[in-house]
């Protein structure tokens, strides 16, 4: 199912990713396996069919009190009614659950969707931009959100 769902989104939106719908197409079944191993995937359902993705994963920096949001999608038809905002809910309840300080995403320029969505739910911007790997020419900016009180 994790890989269906994630080959739909990287091919309704590939834009929106740092990977590719043809490179996770050709990944083996071990590539999978292991990812559902490594990260924690929520999804979203519409009755029996999945409308939205997302995992908690360890942030590619040391630190044991960080996760980062990733691969975060929303299928276009139920966009603008609550499924982001409940996939990002859910995700910070499994980090603060797991003991994590702060959850941090990156979110490529122009996606203003996503940017807004997550500033609505707390995140704010690092200021740590750095060029997408894929698309060197087009920047993506780190978003902070503290999960711990003040």
């Amino acid at each position: 199912m994790l890989r269906a769902i994630r080959l739909h989104a990287l091919d309704a939106d590939p834009d929106a990713f740092g990977s590719t719908f043809e490179d996770e197409r050709a990944r083996p079944e071990s590539f999978w396996r292991d990812r559902i191993a490594d990260s924690v995937w929520l999804l979203a359902w519409a009755g029996r069919q999945p409308v939205g993705i997302v995992a908690a994963v360890a942030p590619p920096f040391p630190t044991s009190v960080e996760l980062q949001l990733d691969a975060m999608w929303v299928d276009p038809a139920w966009r603008g009614q609550g499924v982001g905002e409940a996939l990002v809910d859910a995700v910070l309840a499994w980090a603060g659950e797991q003991g994590a300080e702060f959850v941090s995403l990156t979110v490529v320029d122009g996606n203003d969707h996503a940017r807004r969505l997550y500033e609505r739910t707390g995140f704010r911007s690092t200021g740590e931009r750095e060029p997408r790997l894929r698309s060197p020419c087009h920047m993506r900016e780190r978003l902070r959100l503290s999960l711990v009180s003040a």
